[in-house]
């Protein structure tokens, strides 16, 4: 089966970004509480690692970490579709 891996990066890259922005929103809105309960669900103190978020850096982290997301996974399919493409005999 063969994958369409411009589709398949590009539905990457948007999940992605919906799912970061989601979060940067709640990191911009309430800093100390969301990291009180990412603290939480991880099992791990990050308190002390936050850094203040801007809508700026937000919305430059939602477009450039979209975008690396979509290559990867756009590479990833692309190179599985030629290591399962039919061999030659």
């Amino acid at each position: 089966m063969r994958v369409k891996a411009s589709a398949l990066g590009v539905a990457a890259a948007t999940i992605t970004a919906i799912a970061f922005g989601i979060c940067g929103l709640f990191f911009l809105v309430a800093p100390n509480v969301t990291a009180a309960f990412m603290s939480w669900v991880l099992h791990i103190d990050i308190t002390g690692m936050t850094r203040p978020v801007s809508a700026l850096n937000l919305l430059g982290g939602i477009v450039l970490f979209g975008a690396y997301v979509g290559v990867f996974v756009g590479l990833t399919a692309a190179l599985y579709n030629r290591l399962t493409a039919p061999r030659a005999a």
